[in-house]
């Protein structure tokens, strides 16, 4: 009978697990470190989580801290869980104080694109409510409970993803117009600058011609008073000459 209990007992534990598990959300960890001396400063869980996750979202967290003594503004990292099927995402804030990091149980339904998202409100609302100073002093894991609503509030939000990724993919959207947008304006100011060029190509032509042209003219009426000068000498040597001829008729 004893054995009997305890296989039934047993198996209620692994059912109330498989339900946990069941009804567990995506975003199951979220924690903040500091980079300086790598100390964890808040950590919280998904209240479904179970030991074996909580073990592995430590772990990996404390992989990327490892990774994260030479990080910089905007730094980024990601680590898989060993002992579970998530992942955890890590992100440096805007002064390299900190990293904020977040644990989903399902990378292949959540994308990245939407932790980063994730991250980065996270990390304003963290140094926005704390401040530089704190961040700086605090000891290892004593503003977990000062930052306990702002990481339940931030989880609860993100486990809808459908609707964050497509405010991303709209937000991306918008980002690749803007930038089709600046690359047409670029190809018409180069179309505008080009056809100033033709257009001060076309005025300088236009004034060679007419300088051309006024050659031209100068030059046919040069000729055409050479050749009347040539006609003259020459009207008058037929002249001389029929005069000479004619004067011993005359004389007589």
């Amino acid at each position: 009978l004893r054995s009997k209990g305890a296989n039934l007992h047993v198996a209620h534990i692994a059912f109330i697990a498989a339900e946990a598990m069941a009804e567990a959300e995506q975003v199951g960890f979220l924690g903040v470190a500091r980079i300086q001396d790598q100390a964890i400063l808040a950590t919280c869980f998904d209240k479904t989580a179970i030991n074996e996750e909580k073990k592995g979202f430590e772990g990996a967290f404390g992989a990327i801290l490892e990774h994260a003594t030479m990080a910089y503004p905007g730094w980024k990292d990601k680590a898989d869980c060993r002992d579970c099927d998530g992942m955890i995402y890590a992100l440096a804030d805007a002064q390299a104080l900190c990293i904020v990091v977040v644990g989903v149980r399902e990378a292949s339904t959540f994308p990245e694109r939407v932790a980063m998202q994730l991250l980065r409100e996270f990390s304003e609302k963290v140094r926005n409510s704390q401040g530089d100073e704190v961040l700086m002093q605090a000891k290892p894991r004593s503003l977990s409970g000062n930052l306990n609503k702002i990481m339940k509030d931030t989880m609860r939000t993100y486990n809808d993803v459908g609707a964050h990724d497509k405010t991303t993919e709209v937000r991306e959207k918008v980002d690749s117009l803007k930038g089709i947008m600046q690359d047409n304006v670029k190809k018409i100011l180069e179309t505008h600058v080009t056809l100033e060029s033709l257009e001060n190509s076309s005025s300088s032509m236009s004034s060679q011609a007419n300088k051309f042209l006024r050659q031209s003219v100068d030059l046919r009426r040069q000729i055409q008073f050479r050749n009347l000068k040539i006609k003259a000498i020459f009207g008058t040597c037929v002249g001389g000459v029929v005069l000479y001829i004619a004067m011993p008729f005359l004389n007589f």
